[in-house]
């Protein structure tokens, strides 16, 4: 199994310039995890939603107008994204993906052919692939050689 066959096709990318008020909203309009920040063609970095939840609740307990101001009118993605996120290749195994993931700790990852960006994997493509073995398992159809015919002739 590899990515490619997994991953989501085309994400949704935002510039780095874009207000991270902006990208919170994008990411919860079109109920994301994380957006790819991408300047002319060039994967720059990755915003989680995690990040976006952990920034406003900072900027919420701080009560300071000026803090909410400045979150929501001048701080930008570049200020808070993930930069330079670990990738994997569109031609990579998922076994690879989940070591990787879980050897980094990340639930994510950009992935990359010929140096572009062509896709994202993340929990929900892991999910998937679980739930597509599972069935698999079930049917008994995982992992098994195709039965053989044997004949047993009765002895006399």
């Amino acid at each position: 199994m590899i990515v490619r066959n997994w991953m989501q096709n085309d994400p949704l990318t935002i510039p780095s310039d874009m207000l991270a008020s902006e990208a919170k909203r994008v990411l919860i309009d079109n109920n994301l995890n994380s957006l790819l920040v991408v300047d002319n063609g060039q994967l720059r970095g990755l915003v989680t939603r995690h990040n976006m939840m952990r920034m406003g609740h900072y900027v919420t307990r701080t009560q300071n107008p000026d803090e909410v101001s400045f979150f929501i009118n001048r701080l930008r993605v570049r200020d808070i994204m993930v930069r330079n996120p670990a990738t994997v290749n569109a031609d990579d195994t998922m076994e690879h993906c989940l070591d990787y993931g879980k050897k980094l700790r990340v639930a994510q990852f950009p992935v990359i052919e010929n140096g572009v960006v062509v896709g994202i994997i993340s929990a929900t493509e892991i999910f998937q692939l679980a739930a597509h073995l599972c069935r698999s398992l079930e049917a008994g159809t995982l992992g098994k050689a195709p039965r053989r015919q044997v004949s047993v002739q009765a002895s006399q």
